[in-house]
This record gives structure tokens, C-alpha cells and sequence, in this order.
């Protein structure tokens, strides 16, 4: 009766542990967004928590690339607005490594280099980043400006 007392135990908290936090994410995500301030933010605190729970629905979304490319592009953008553009590339990079494929991956690879030319001044990483671009998206609509 023990042992079954403790199978019964550990087979529920097993469960536990497994079910599926992306209802409890999208919801605090959805309190975030109003939390934020709309478009100005302005209450940042509230934005760095979005960025962290979107790094996290993101990574149950794998498996759904259209999802996990939308979150996380959602949160590099809020990254970017909120002065923070190391983990916007951070999270661009992301994208790259795990949805290459994916067709706002173009999205991804030009920003990393708008970034590194508008907000961090490192120009020699923006080329690189455009080059990037212009070799893997020679048609994409940002071409012209990944030129410039």
C-alpha cells in the first residue's frame, strides 16, 4: 500500500510538471501588454518582464515556428524600444538559429544590422549583418535599404 501511496505521489507530480504553461504565459503576456503602456511604454519594468516571459512561451513554441517567430520578434522590437539593443540582437539571433528557414528570418537579419549601425555604432558589425542579409535575401523588400 506504501509503494503504491508513493507511485500514486511521484506519477502526480510528474503531470505537474509536465502540463502545458502556454495558456498561463500568453494570459500574463496579454496583463503585460496592457501593464506597458501601450506603444510609448512606460512602464519598463513591465516591458522587461514581456521580454523574459516571451523568451519563455517562446521556447514551448518551437515546434510552431510561425508562433515562436512572432513572439520573439515582438519582444526584440519592445527590446529595441526600451534602449535595450544587445538583447534585441540577442533575440534576433535567436530566430536565426532556429527558424533560418522561416520567412521573417529576412526581418531578423536586417534589423540585427540596423541595430548594430543606429544604436550601437558598430559599423563594421552592421556590414557584416547586411552582407548577411543581401547574400541570404537578395529579394527581399529591405534589400535597397540593406545596400544603402
Amino acid at each position: 500500500m506504501k509503494k503504491l501511496f508513493v507511485l500514486a505521489f511521484l506519477s502526480i507530480a510528474l503531470f505537474a510538471c509536465n502540463t502545458d504553461k502556454t495558456p498561463e504565459l500568453q494570459q500574463h503576456l496579454a496583463d503585460l501588454s496592457k501593464a506597458m503602456g501601450g506603444a510609448a511604454v512606460t512602464d519598463k519594468k513591465a516591458a522587461e518582464d514581456f521580454i523574459k516571459t516571451s523568451e519563455e512561451l517562446a521556447a514551448l513554441q518551437k515546434k510552431n515556428p510561425d508562433q515562436y517567430v512572432d513572439i520573439l520578434l515582438k519582444a526584440a522590437g519592445l527590446a529595441k524600444t526600451i534602449e535595450n539593443p544587445i538583447k534585441a540582437i540577442e533575440l534576433y539571433a535567436s530566430i536565426l538559429a532556429n527558424a533560418p528557414q522561416h520567412p521573417k528570418a529576412a526581418t531578423a537579419q536586417f534589423m540585427t544590422g540596423f541595430i548594430y549601425a543606429n544604436d550601437l555604432n558598430e559599423l563594421d558589425k552592421a556590414k557584416a549583418a547586411y552582407e548577411t542579409f543581401l547574400q541570404k535575401y537578395p529579394n527581399d523588400e529591405l534589400a535597397e535599404s540593406a545596400k544603402m
